[in-house]
């Protein structure tokens, strides 16, 4: 039996602090501009391009959308079937927004944590996923892992977003304690479980080759210590 952190307390505190902080502004519900450089959403170039690679899939799912910044560009880039899931109403509402300000047509859905389970096997070629696997427990992270190789097709294209590695060391800098040495709880929220791009490598290994490792910034910041990974399912 897992012992350390409250697992699924972890999980629904961060869907709710998710959903709190993609909740629309009033003046966000009030715009009814239209844009078209849809590119520019993601949060850096090579995050940007990398999903665009998911134009050429026939149905790219969005794990943790968001915004839907990648369920946008990815569809805006030629896949014609994009599933965007999300845990929290809000947050789908602030994606379908932002598809109607692009003119992206996106299958959006809310739903349950394990949603995963119930897809079939091999349902999606292309898959992108931002900065959910290390913002969740490690045991979810496994399993969501787990999940992606068997919802995949053998040739998919997989796109993979983590925030950087903190160290005890540099949290220590910062006067911030990492519970286990790898997990950051900032107001009782989980925001990063801090691993390595080796363990990280490790978790993929037994479902996922390597294509690529980039680190990437996000505006104003000077250094490139985010990681994209691209992945391809291994031929078991």
């Amino acid at each position: 039996m897992y012992m350390g952190i409250d697992v699924k307390k972890a999980n629904k505190d961060l869907a709710a602090f998710w959903e709190e902080a993609m909740e629309l502004s009033k003046e966000d519900r009030e715009r009814k501009d239209t844009l078209d450089d849809f590119m520019a959403l993601a949060p850096s170039p090579k995050l940007a391009l990398a999903v665009k690679e998911l134009g050429s899939c026939e149905k790219v799912l969005d794990y943790g959308c968001g915004t839907g910044w990648a369920s946008i560009i990815a569809n805006r880039s030629g896949c014609l079937n994009v599933t965007a899931v999300d845990l929290g109403e809000k947050t789908i509402e602030h994606l379908l927004f932002q598809c109607d300000r692009y003119k992206a047509k996106v299958d959006a859905k809310v739903i349950p944590f394990d949603y995963l389970r119930e897809v079939e096997s091999s349902s999606f070629d292309g898959l992108v996923c931002s900065n959910v696997l290390d913002v969740s427990p490690l045991e979810t992270a496994k399993e969501l892992i787990g999940e992606f190789a068997r919802i995949l097709t053998l040739d998919a294209k997989i796109v993979i977003g983590l925030n950087f590695f903190m160290d005890e060391e540099m949290a220590k800098s910062r006067g911030i304690e990492l519970k286990e040495g790898k997990y950051l709880f900032q107001n009782g929220v989980l925001r990063l479980t801090s691993l390595e791009d080796e363990k990280w490598k490790e978790l993929f290994y037994p479902y996922f080759d390597l294509v690529s490792l980039e680190h990437f910034a996000w505006p104003n910041e000077k250094r490139e210590t985010r990681r994209l990974f691209r992945l391809r399912k291994k031929a078991n």
